[in-house]
């Protein structure tokens, strides 16, 4: 080592993280470290420089971080703090992908080790203990999660008093600047960001001012349905009834995932509608809202002299379609001043609905097998699937092998656009094709319900108000009729129960998996996830396979079981086969509070500094709860666990965040690599 790299050398050795390199990474770092010196007044780094990537080591002198907004060219600088000597500065830029937050300058003569910005992520990938170091300092030192800290203090605050103040939370919900909603703080209406949550919340929003949330229905109230109209919500199966005009209550699912992320959807609507209600406030444009929503004005008249652009309107037409002017009317009227009660029940250790929901699972055992799962063979398999249900059972329907072609052709003689797209796998096409022609040809739809309850699988028919459907399956039975060619080779012999339930939601997951473990015990032989999730590498379609969890609420880790990942790359390299053109990525996975409580930087973060593939919220609770099963005995040691996911979108994208739909051509060739995979290793073994 040089002289001149000998100082670097010590520099490196005094300075955190830096200092947790190996004398093997630090001379490596050494030879693309560059020494820089600067005089008085030099200026090392500009305030709003999207270019500049570099991180600075200052090793003698003195420099100066301040404020000068961009606005201000000639105001007043305001002094941010000052930096002395082994201390480094400029890493945010490069590690959060943002233009320089403020301008730095020499106050004595300076001299520093400067590390280009790409470098600097390839160390965090290649050196652990300078991640961890540095991840440690980013978010116990600089506090980088704050916002979210305060923004779930004040909604816990609520929960606990049982009421939530929707227009406190609101300053706290825009400080959290969510990622699938990057106009948060801009005056243009964020459709894309808009139309996500109003799937997701109650049809009636827009007139609604009460909402009751509650874990337990009420004893007045026993028999909801009878009592009050149902609230659809189109894109999360969630129980709603509107109670009165403008009041709405509000079944929770089981944990707390299902009330945050109804109160962060709420949050992005109001602020969107506060953008919206802004642009109507002269009285005439009131009343044009008014008389196009009663039919005086048409469409086309009204939308010339709309304070609206374009893109807007074109936008909100995508969310309500025809009722456009009734739900703008409404939102002018409305004013978001949401009253939000909450009633929630003593923790205990199951809800009445998941005792319910695991009654009614026992009894369709029965049904089927002719005995209940505590009276099974301890060496009768059972085998556990989470998934959405539906391509677990299309790939085991005799049906769709047998009505491939009249699918098919039917799309050929009305031109359907999904034609338009390559499928390399002709049933794939099949099964994105199914719902609208059973749609279309309601006599195939019952068809197909007659010939799955032939070949043993039976659906339960409710859900207990736990929103998790369920298909028993007697693999017995499946495995003699013709299967999807994906899982052809199947053993005739086959005995077996499959018990393939609905995606949970967030911490509910921990709570339905633990009763089915208690209900078939020793039988248990697998338990799959199937899930979709955000990627933090690849693109939409892609697969991907945690090698561990972690879980976003105090950075908890749980790495997979050896066996597990000992299989690793044989799993990798099967889903691959089964997945031409697409790619399988490896890593830990991130397990979110919620869909809304993440932003670039927090998504940054956990891709750089913990090697995070992708973020979804169950994998820790199911792993966790799989786990303690384990460890008590109250599953076998040798019990099989298979996660897989594929990429659903892409957060740090705009363009492929959650609020841009996923085509099927997109989500329905991984989703059933994934279900082949894992009914080929359930059936063939």
């Amino acid at each position: 080592m040089s002289s001149s790299d000998d100082h670097v050398d010590r520099l490196l050795e005094r300075v955190i993280p830096f200092r947790f390199l190996s004398q093997s990474e630090r001379s490596a770092l050494i030879r693309d470290i560059t020494t820089a010196e600067f005089a008085p007044g030099d200026v090392l780094i500009r305030q709003g420089d999207p270019d500049d990537t570099r991180v600075y080591i200052l090793e003698t002198g003195l420099v100066e971080i301040y404020d000068q907004p961009h606005d201000q060219p000639h105001g007043d600088e305001r002094r941010v703090m000052l930096v002395e000597p082994d201390h480094y500065f400029g890493e945010w830029e490069p590690l959060f992908d943002v233009p320089r937050f403020y301008s730095i300058r020499a106050l004595a003569p300076c001299r520093c080790c400067v590390i280009p910005g790409d470098r600097f992520l390839r160390l965090l990938a290649e050196a652990r203990p300078v991640a961890q170091a540095l991840g440690v300092i980013l978010r116990d030192q600089q506090g980088i999660f704050v916002a979210f800290e305060r923004f779930k203090v004040e909604l816990m605050r609520g929960i606990g008093r049982g009421y939530i103040t929707l227009a406190q939370l609101l300053s706290l919900y825009r400080d959290l600047e969510p990622a699938i909603h990057p106009l948060v703080h801009s005056d243009e209406i964020d459709t894309d960001a808009l139309a996500y949550v109003v799937r997701r919340l109650p049809g009636n929003v827009t007139r609604t001012f009460a909402y009751v949330l509650t874990d337990e229905i009420p004893s007045m109230y026993r028999d909801p349905d009878r009592l009050f109209p149902k609230v659809p919500t189109e894109a999360r199966r969630r129980d709603i009834w509107e109670t009165l005009p403008g009041s709405s209550l509000v079944l929770l699912r089981n944990g707390i995932s299902d009330l945050v992320d109804l109160v962060s959807c709420l949050c992005l609507y109001a602020v969107e509608a506060n953008k919206l209600r802004g642009r109507f406030h002269d009285p005439d444009m009131v009343r044009l809202l008014k008389d196009w929503a009663n039919a005086r004005t048409s469409g086309h008249a009204a939308s010339r002299r709309l304070p609206l652009s374009p893109q807007e309107i074109a936008g909100l037409r995508g969310i309500w379609g025809d009722a456009l002017p009734s739900r703008l009317f409404e939102i002018v009227k409305h004013r978001e001043t949401f009253a939000i009660t909450v009633r929630r029940h003593s923790e205990r250790y199951n809800s009445r609905r998941t005792e319910l929901w695991t009654k009614q699972l026992a009894a369709a055992c029965t049904e089927l097998l002719g005995c209940d799962p505590s009276e099974l063979d301890p060496d009768y398999p059972v085998h556990i699937i989470s998934s959405n249900t539906h391509s677990v059972e299309n790939c085991l329907n005799r049906w769709y092998t047998d009505n491939l072609e009249r699918i098919t052709g039917w799309a050929r003689e009305t031109g359907h656009p999904y034609l338009e797209r390559t499928w390399q796998e002709p049933f794939d096409l099949g099964y994105a094709l199914a719902r609208e022609f059973f749609q279309q040809h309601p006599e195939a739809a019952h068809e197909s319900q007659h010939e799955e309850r032939s070949q043993g699988i039976l659906r339960l028919k409710e859900t207990a108000s736990t929103g998790i459907q369920v298909q028993l399956i007697d693999t017995g039975r499946v495995c003699r009729s013709a299967l999807d060619p994906g899982i052809s080779g199947s053993r005739v012999d086959t005995r077996g129960l499959i018990v393939n339930i609905d995606y949970a939601f967030g911490e509910q997951a921990e709570h339905i998996l633990r009763n089915l473990l208690m209900l078939f015990g020793s039988s248990v032989r697998s338990v799959s996830l199937l899930g979709k999730a955000g990627g933090l590498q690849g693109e939409r379609g892609d697969l991907l396979v945690p090698t561990a969890f972690v879980e976003q609420s105090g950075d908890r880790y749980y790495a997979m079981p050896r066996g597990f990942v000992a299989g690793m790359d044989a799993t990798v390299a099967a889903l691959e086969k089964r997945l031409p053109g697409g790619h399988v990525h490896q890593g830990p996975m991130l397990t979110v509070d919620g869909t809304l409580l993440q932003n670039r930087v927090m998504l940054r973060f956990y891709r750089y500094i913990w090697r995070c593939i992708g973020i979804e919220m169950e994998g820790a609770y199911y792993y966790r709860q799989f786990q303690e099963a384990v460890n008590v005995g109250l599953i076998r040691e040798d019990t099989q666990a298979g996660i897989y996911y594929y990429v659903s979108d892409v957060p740090l994208k705009p363009r492929e965040s959650l609020a841009a739909r996923l085509h099927p051509s997109e989500g329905v060739p991984p989703l059933y690599a994934i279900t082949r995979h894992v009914l080929g290793s359930i059936l063939q073994h």
